[in-house]
């Protein structure tokens, strides 16, 4: 065998590898999609119960094919006392593809803007998923219409319309 088929060979074998690396890498990060759900109440993770806060927010969401997810969010945060505090924070997310609709999330950072004012006491409580470190599995597929669901275990979470 001479020079020039080793070096085809090898060749060959290296751009095999990228293939399958880059295959492997957009099986398990294969979302690339921006959009934006309209305003959503809810109550916190109290129970539901009357006592807890209420939120009301907007939130972009944009998922790339590197793995990495940014939200960012806009709105207010009401206590069962009568006090409203802003929020306006981007929450940056590793994923990973668990398998058909399901992904695993998990928060790296978190970046509150200037006017966001709610207390970090209030913030470990009411909006404990949106810390760093916190995670969960949500399922996310996509409407007929080219719109995002995005669902927790318990249900629709919300629709996310596609830019």
């Amino acid at each position: 065998m001479n020079k020039r088929h080793r070096f085809i060979y090898t060749a060959a074998a290296v751009l095999l590898v990228i293939f399958i690396t880059t295959g492997y890498w957009f099986s398990r990060h294969n979302l690339s999609f921006t959009c934006s759900s309209s305003t959503v109440s809810f109550y916190g993770n109290n129970g539901n119960n009357s006592n807890a806060a209420s939120l009301n927010f907007t939130q972009t969401l944009n998922f790339n094919y590197l793995g990495k997810a940014t939200v960012f969010i806009a709105g207010e945060l009401h206590t069962p006392e009568g006090v409203t505090y802003r929020m306006n924070r981007s929450v940056f997310y590793d994923y990973v593809h668990l398998g058909g609709s399901n992904y695993y999330l998990q928060v790296t950072d978190s970046i509150l803007a200037g006017n966001d004012d709610v207390p970090v006491s209030l913030a470990k409580t009411e909006l404990a998923p949106l810390q760093q470190g916190a995670s969960r599995i949500v399922g996310i597929r996509q409407l007929p219409s080219g719109d995002m669901v995005v669902a927790n275990n318990v249900g629709p979470f919300l629709i996310c319309a596609v830019h």
